[in-house]
């Protein structure tokens, strides 16, 4: 059994019995043959057919304890401290994106799975991960570090909905994308030495990396990266963004 399917076998047992399914094994096989339907008729991977089925089955759990409460599943309020992420060695173009969404989030390119173990629960970190072995570790498996598996073969952006639609985000203040700093208004004067003449002209809101000291402007570039992440947004927690920093920089 490959480890993919192996993680949604256990996703979908874990799920089907929060909905008293009364024939499990038989509801996670029939989910398996859907997922396969979907990826032959519309043409995507066999994980993204099994990443739809998925969440279908965790909107009809959602439903239900909607009902039964009067409320819809609750989304993480924008007051609500953030979470930090800590990605592992194959998610940095993830923690880039993670950043610029306005959490913090922690890549090491190379670090041991020990040692990351180590550092989520140092940092009280939620672990970000691909490896399907590491999300076997009692640590993870029993929730003591908080996780989210994301399938390898997977696009960054897909990873990047998922992890919008698992832990319900909304987006907040853009941090530094390059290491997570925040970012603070500055003076557009003070920062006369740093700007290209050109963006001087017609560009008057300005800000700094309180860590790395990077400075960022509004720009095409931030544009195209905040449609992105509305898109992102809305396909996972479905929360409107937001007001935005820019993410040019000098």
């Amino acid at each position: 059994m490959s480890r993919i399917r192996k993680m949604y076998e256990g996703r979908f047992r874990a799920l089907l019995v929060r909905v008293n399914a009364r024939r499990v094994e038989q509801g996670i096989q029939w989910r398996f043959a859907r997922a396969g339907r979907i990826s032959a008729e519309e043409r995507i991977s066999p994980t993204q057919g099994l990443v739809r089925v998925c969440e279908t089955l965790r909107a009809r759990l959602e439903l239900k304890a909607g009902a039964q409460t009067g409320d819809a599943a609750p989304a993480q309020s924008a007051s609500q401290s953030a979470p930090t992420f800590l990605c592992d060695a194959g998610l940095g173009g993830l923690a880039r994106w993670l950043r610029a969404a306005g959490y913090e989030a922690i890549w090491h390119e190379r670090i041991e799975d020990d040692e990351l173990l180590r550092e989520a629960q140092r940092l009280r970190a939620t672990l970000l991960t691909t490896d399907g072995l590491l999300m076997e570790r009692r640590l993870l498996r029993d929730g003591v570090v908080p996780s989210v598996w994301l399938p390898s073969s997977l696009t960054m952006e897909e990873q990047l909905v998922l992890v919008f639609r698992e832990l319900r985000l909304p987006l907040r203040p853009p941090r530094c994308m390059s290491c997570g700093g925040e970012l603070r208004r500055v003076e557009k004067e003070a920062m006369r030495d740093r700007i290209p003449p050109k963006t001087w002209r017609w560009r008057d809101e300005y800000f700094v990396c309180t860590r790395c000291d990077r400075l960022f402007w509004h720009g095409t570039h931030w544009q195209k990266i905040q449609a992105r992440l509305r898109e992102a947004a809305e396909k996972g927690a479905g929360l409107e963004p937001f007001a935005s920093v820019g993410s040019s920089c000098s």
